[in-house]
């Protein structure tokens, strides 16, 4: 299996209630998995009521591993209390700074392709 189709087994098993796309690439996956919830998407403010989960494919890219903690920080705190992230190869979040933040690995692709990360608040220790 696949890293998008991982990503999507993982969306439909989670069923949110809502779903807050961190990035363009993750609103278009939301949207062809998930019909008939609320998706939003993440801009500089906000939802004005959290939603059940943040999705981000391409949204720590390029960021530096400061920025990238920031966001998770943010997205955590004012976004949604579950997350499922990809993490592309370059990302400056390595697999100890994931597991620092309360992430679990959820899949990896062979050789170089993305790590597929979850959080949820409800399983945190």
């Amino acid at each position: 299996m696949n890293w998008r189709d991982h990503l999507q087994t993982r969306l439909l098993a989670i069923r949110p209630s809502s779903v807050c796309a961190l990035d363009a690439t993750a609103h278009q996956l939301a949207r062809d998995v998930l019909h008939d919830i609320p998706l939003f998407t993440s801009d500089n403010s906000p939802p004005a009521q959290p939603c059940a989960l943040a999705l981000g494919i391409d949204a720590l890219n390029g960021l530096d591993a400061q920025q990238a903690q920031h966001l998770i920080s943010r997205v955590r705190l004012y976004v949604a209390p579950r997350l499922l992230l990809a993490a592309l190869p370059g990302c400056a979040l390595d697999d100890a700074a994931f597991r620092a933040l309360g992430f679990t690995l959820s899949t990896t692709e062979p050789a170089e392709g993305p790590r597929i990360y979850y959080y949820d608040i409800e399983t945190y220790k």
